[in-house]
C-alpha cells in the first residue's frame, strides 16, 4: 500500500487544485508571448505543479530536499526530471538557468528566506513566480516561527514568515529588476479577506523584463532606514517632534560659540600669514 501524502489530503487538494485553475488563466499565454520553454519547479512536494507545467508544454525540472517527496513525484509523475535540492544551499545554482522558476508554498517554511530568493534569482533566466504565506504588512519583516516536522514542512525547527513588503524587498534585494504585484489571486480563502481575518498567501512575479499584463501591478521597493522611530513609543509623534526642536535648540545656541572661536582664531593665522610673508620678503 503506498504511503499517504499530506498533500493528498481533501483540504490540501482543493487548494492545489486552485492554484493550478490559476496558473492555467494566464501561463500558457505567457508562455507563447515571452518565449518561455524551460521551467523549474522548486519546492515541488509530489509534482502537482510540475506536472501541470509540463501539460503546458514546458520542460520541467523539478527539485525538493525531502527524498521520499522526490521518489514519490517520480512515482506518479513521468517526463519530469525530479531532483533532490535545498533552494538554502548555493549549490542549487549549478543546476542552471531556466525561462520560469515557480516556487510555490516554499519560502516561508526557510530559515533563510533571503538566501533562497538569491538563488531563485540565478536560476531564473526571464520570469520567477512565487506565492507564500505573507504577514499583511507593507514593511519589510521576517516572523521567526516553531515549526512541527512533516513532509510539507520545514527541513529545520524553525521558519521565517515574511510579510509582503518582505517579499517584494527580497526579489528586489536579490537582483529582478522587476517586481510585480498579482491585482487577482487564486480562488480559495487563503487569498481572501474573510470576516475576522485577513488575507493569508499572495502571489508575487519577478521578471528580467517589463510585463505587460492585466492580471499584474508594478511593486515599488520598500526603504526603511534605521532611525529613532523604530523605538518610538508615543503614536501621537508629539515626543519625536520634541526631540527635534530640542536638538534644533542645542544647535542654535552653540552656533554663535562656534563663530565666535572661528573669529578669533582668524588674526592669529592671519598674522602667522602676514610674518611668512615677511621673512620671504626679508
Amino acid at each position: 500500500m503506498a504511503k499517504p501524502f499530506i498533500f493528498d489530503r481533501p483540504g490540501q487538494a482543493a487548494f492545489m487544485s486552485a492554484r493550478r485553475e490559476f496558473l492555467g488563466r494566464f501561463l500558457p499565454r505567457w508562455k507563447e508571448e515571452f518565449g518561455l520553454r524551460t521551467a523549474l519547479d522548486v519546492g515541488c512536494g509530489v509534482g502537482y505543479f510540475a506536472a501541470s507545467l509540463r501539460d503546458m508544454g514546458f520542460e520541467v525540472t523539478a527539485v525538493d530536499a525531502r527524498e521520499d517527496n522526490i521518489a514519490e513525484a517520480r512515482r506518479r509523475h513521468p517526463r519530469v526530471d525530479f531532483r533532490v535540492a535545498d533552494v538554502e544551499d548555493s549549490q542549487i545554482a549549478n543546476l542552471g538557468r531556466f525561462d520560469l522558476v515557480l516556487s510555490f508554498g516554499l519560502l516561508y517554511h526557510l530559515e533563510n528566506p533571503l538566501r533562497a530568493m538569491r538563488s531563485l534569482h540565478a536560476l531564473a533566466a526571464k520570469l520567477l513566480l512565487v506565492e507564500s504565506i505573507c504577514l499583511p504588512q507593507e514593511t519589510p519583516l521576517l516572523l521567526i516561527c516553531d515549526e512541527p516536522t512533516g513532509e510539507d514542512q520545514s527541513l529545520r525547527a524553525a521558519s521565517c514568515y515574511p510579510s509582503e513588503g518582505a517579499l517584494i524587498k527580497m526579489a528586489f534585494l536579490a537582483g529582478f529588476p522587476r517586481v510585480y504585484r498579482f491585482l487577482e489571486l487564486p480562488e480559495h480563502d487563503n487569498f481572501q479577506r474573510v470576516v475576522g481575518l485577513d488575507r493569508i498567501r499572495t502571489m508575487m512575479a519577478a521578471a528580467a523584463f517589463d510585463l505587460d499584463s492585466p492580471l499584474l501591478g508594478p511593486a515599488v521597493e520598500p526603504v526603511v532606514a534605521a532611525s529613532d522611530d523604530l523605538w518610538a513609543t508615543d503614536p501621537t509623534g508629539v515626543t519625536k517632534l520634541l526631540r527635534r526642536l530640542s536638538r534644533g535648540l542645542r544647535y542654535t545656541k552653540s552656533k554663535p560659540k562656534l563663530e565666535s572661536k572661528a573669529r578669533s582664531e582668524t588674526p592669529a593665522a592671519s598674522g602667522i600669514e602676514s610674518e611668512t610673508s615677511r621673512n620671504r620678503v626679508k
